[in-house]
């Protein structure tokens, strides 16, 4: 291997990747699906229309940040790797908030997020994963 060639990128990193876009593709799509509740009957009369599509717009562009990030791994970038984990470790604290405000004991969104983070990390900061980053 010559002096600065990136190794070749292992298949754990590229397993978190794929996770990494199909997570982004399904915030757009339900960023997409909020936005489209304005036309509800109950948000127009409610008022909230309004709220409801800023809600609807962030989601999409949380969707093209993640998949973003996703493309900087697979480039081997550190800051993507580490941008990818702040959010992660972000949503898993969102999920955890919602648990407590929400306080109806549905713990689906804190083990559905801990599962993701943990199968997204995992392979980002351990061995292969993390020589793959260091080259």
């Amino acid at each position: 291997m010559m002096t600065g060639e990136r190794p070749k990128r292992p298949g754990a990193v590229t397993f978190s990747v794929v996770l990494m876009y199909v997570g982004g593709i399904a915030q757009i799509l339900l960023g997409i699906l909020t936005i489209f509740l304005r036309y509800t009957p109950e948000a127009q009369s409610g008022g909230i229309a309004f709220p409801i599509t800023l809600l609807g717009a962030g989601m999409v562009l949380f969707g093209l940040l993640v998949i973003g990030l996703a493309s900087g791994v697979v480039r081997g970038s550190t800051a993507a790797r580490r941008g990818a984990t702040a959010v992660m470790l972000l949503g898993l604290a969102f999920a955890v908030l919602d648990l407590i405000i929400g306080a109806d004991g549905d713990w689906s969104a804190v083990i559905s997020q801990s599962i993701a983070t943990v199968m997204v990390l995992v392979p980002l900061w351990t061995a292969r994963g993390r020589r793959y980053f260091e080259g």
